[in-house]
C-alpha cells in the first residue's frame, strides 16, 4: 500500500470527492520525473522522451486555470523570459536555420519548468523517492564506468562513461555528494546524535565518488564540491544544531584542504626538480658515438629537459627491434608515437638513444603504441596525475604557445576569441544562432590553432554575453535574480547548492549547449524552486 500511496496519491476536486482522472495524470506525472531523474545521467534518448511525454501528459491533464492561477512561480517566469530573450534575439540572427536548431535544442528550458512548476507539488515522500532514484542511477553509472576503466585501460578518460558527456555526468555526481550529505544532516537533526552508521556509509560514498572525480579527470567538479562545501559551511553552518558534528566538519573541510594543497605542492615540486641530465654537462653523442641533438629549449617534464639527449637513429632503430608500429603512427591520444617515446624516456629520466631504450620493458612498450607518454599516468595516484597533465600542458604553452587539445589552454583561447566576438557588438550581440560562426571566423581571423574545427566557447557567460550582448543578458540575470529573491534562499540550503554547481559549471562549460546540460539546470531547479517548498528536501523528509 505505501508504494500505491507513492505512486498514486489521490487528487481531490474542491468538493473533496476523488478526482480519478487528475489521480491518474498525476500519477503519470510522478512516474515519468522518476525516469527522467533517473535517466538524466545516463540516456539522452530517455530524457528526450520522457520531455515528450511530460508534454503530453501535461496537455491532456488540461486544468489550465489552476495550472496559471496567480501569482505564479517565480521562477516560472525567470525561465520564460530566458526563452523569450532566445526567441526575440532570433531577429538579428543571420544564420536562421541554424538559429532555429540551437532554439529547438533549448526547448528543455522551457518545458521542464513550465509542466513542473505548473503541476501539482509532489510530496515530501515523493521528492525523497526521486532523489533516492537519481543518486542510485549515478551510483549505479559510476560502477559502469569503473568496470570498462579496468576491463580497458586504454579507454581515455573521456570515454568511462558512455552515456553522456563526462562534463555533464561530473556535475550529477557533484548533486549526489550535496544530497547525502543534505540527508546526514538531516539524520543528525531529526535524531540529536551523529549516527556512527549513517555518518561511514556517507563518508566512504563520498570517499568513492572522489576517486571517481579523479578517474575521469574532472578538475571542474573538484573545484565545485570545494567551494559548494564552503558556501555550505559558511551560510548555514550555524544551523547545525549538533555542535560536535559542527566542529567536525569545520575540522574536516580544513584538514582537507591543507593536505591536497601540501599534496599538489609536493606534485609541482616533484614535476620540476632537476635530475642528473639536466645538471651534468651535456654530452656531444652517444655510448655509439652519434650525434646527440640538444634543442635547450627549456621544455621540462619530471625534471628533465623533452628535447635534449635525442638520437633519432639510434632511437628507431631499437624502436623497429621492439614494436611493429611505424613511429609516425597516430596514437588513441591523438598524436604519433614519437613524441610519446620521447616523453617516456625523458620522464623515466633516461636518454633518448639505444641506451634509454634497453631500459624500457614490454608494458612500456605497450604503453607507449597506446599513446601514454609518462609512467606517471600509469602508476602515479590520479591527483598526481592530473597535476602533471596541467603543468604539461602549461610547460607546452610556454615553450610553444600550443593549445591545441590541451583542455585548461583551450579554454582560454576561446575564451579571448568569444570576448572579440562580443566587443564587436557589446550592446545586443550577435544573435541567437550566430556565435559559432561568428567564434570561427574570429579565431581564424587571429590563426589559432583551433580555428579547424567548430568549438563552442566552453563558458556560457561569455556565451550569453557574445549572443545577446548586455541587454539580453542583463535581461535574463535580472529575472533570475528576481525569481530567487522571492524563494528566500536562506530558508533553502540544498537550492543554494544547486545553484552553486550551475553557476561555477558555467565558468569552465557551455552546460546549457546539449541536452544533459538543459535536463541537468533545470529539473532539479524547478523541483526545490517551487514556492510551496517553504523549506529544503532533506527538511520535508528523510530519504527512503
Amino acid at each position: 500500500m505505501k508504494i500505491l500511496d507513492l505512486f498514486f496519491p489521490s487528487v481531490y476536486d474542491d468538493d473533496g470527492r476523488v478526482n480519478q482522472r487528475l489521480t491518474v495524470h498525476h500519477a503519470l506525472y510522478f512516474l515519468m520525473l522518476v525516469v527522467l531523474v533517473g535517466s538524466q545521467s545516463v540516456s539522452n534518448y530517455m530524457m528526450s522522451a520522457m520531455q515528450i511525454l511530460l508534454a503530453v501528459n501535461w496537455a491532456l491533464e488540461w486544468d489550465m486555470r489552476r495550472k496559471f492561477q496567480r501569482p505564479m512561480q517565480p521562477l516560472l517566469w525567470s525561465f520564460l523570459t530566458l526563452f523569450g530573450v532566445l526567441l526575440l534575439w532570433m531577429i538579428p540572427t543571420a544564420h536562421q536555420v541554424t538559429g532555429w536548431n540551437e532554439l529547438f535544442s533549448k526547448l528543455p528550458l522551457l518545458a521542464i519548468p513550465l509542466v513542473v512548476l505548473t503541476s501539482r507539488p509532489l510530496s515530501s515522500k515523493q521528492l525523497s523517492f526521486l532523489v533516492f532514484a537519481y543518486c542510485a542511477t549515478v551510483f549505479v553509472a559510476t560502477v559502469i564506468g569503473h568496470v570498462r576503466h579496468y576491463l580497458m585501460p586504454e579507454l581515455e578518460y573521456r570515454d568511462i562513461i558512455p552515456f553522456i558527456s563526462h562534463i555533464r555526468f561530473a556535475l550529477n555526481v557533484c548533486m549526489v555528494v550535496v544530497f547525502m550529505l543534505a540527508y546526514l544532516l538531516e539524520h543528525t537533526r531529526r535524531h540529536g546524535k551523529v549516527s556512527v552508521a549513517v555518518s561511514l556509509a556517507v563518508v566512504v560514498m563520498t570517499a568513492y565518488f572522489l576517486h571517481f572525480l579523479l578517474l575521469i579527470h574532472s578538475y571542474t567538479a573538484l573545484i565545485i564540491l570545494f567551494v559548494v562545501s564552503l558556501v555550505m559551511l559558511a551560510c548555514f553552518g550555524h544551523r547545525i544544531a549538533h555542535k560536535g558534528l559542527r566542529r567536525t566538519l569545520w575540522l574536516l573541510f580544513s584538514t582537507s584542504t591543507v593536505a591536497i594543497a601540501l599534496l599538489v605542492g609536493v606534485c609541482v615540486r616533484d614535476y620540476y626538480k632537476p635530475i642528473s641530465l639536466v645538471t651534468e654537462p651535456l654530452a656531444p653523442s652517444t655510448a655509439n658515438g652519434n650525434p646527440y641533438l640538444h634543442k635547450q629549449n627549456g621544455y621540462i617534464e619530471n625534471g628533465n629537459l623533452i628535447d635534449n639527449y635525442i638520437c633519432n637513429v639510434e632511437l628507431e632503430k631499437e624502436w623497429c627491434k621492439r614494436s611493429s608500429m611505424p613511429l609516425d603512427t597516430l596514437t588513441p591520444m591523438g598524436y604519433t608515437v614519437y613524441p610519446a617515446l620521447l616523453r617516456y624516456l625523458n620522464a623515466i629520466g633516461t636518454t633518448k638513444d639505444s641506451v634509454g631504450m634497453q631500459l624500457l620493458t614490454d608494458d612500456d612498450i605497450r604503453a607507449i603504441e597506446e599513446g601514454i607518454a609518462n609512467p606517471v599516468y600509469l602508476h602515479g595516484s590520479k591527483l598526481r596525475e592530473m597535476v602533471y597533465v596541467m603543468l604539461f600542458e602549461y610547460e607546452s604553452y610556454r615553450i610553444f604557445g600550443a593549445v591545441k587539445n590541451f583542455s585548461v589552454l583551450q579554454r582560454l583561447e576561446l575564451w579571448r576569441n568569444t570576448w572579440k566576438v562580443f566587443l564587436r557588438s557589446p550592446l545586443f550581440g550577435c544573435g541567437t544562432g550566430d556565435l559559432e560562426h561568428e567564434c570561427l571566423t574570429e579565431l581564424a581571423k587571429s590563426r589559432s590553432p583551433l580555428a579547424d574545427h567548430p568549438r563552442n566557447p566552453h563558458n556560457q557567460y561569455l556565451s550569453s554575453l557574445a549572443s545577446f550582448g548586455i541587454v539580453g543578458s542583463l535581461i535574463i540575470a535580472v529575472a533570475f535574480v528576481w525569481g530567487l529573491r522571492m524563494l528566500r534562499l536562506r530558508h533553502r540550503p540544498l537550492l543554494v547548492a544547486y545553484l552553486v554547481v550551475l553557476l561555477i559549471s558555467f565558468i569552465s562549460e557551455n552546460t546549457l549547449s546539449t541536452l544533459a546540460g538543459c535536463v541537468f539546470a533545470t529539473t532539479f531547479f524547478s523541483l526545490l524552486g517551487r514556492r510551496e517548498s517553504a523549506q529544503n528536501l532533506s527538511d520535508h523528509s528523510s530519504t527512503p
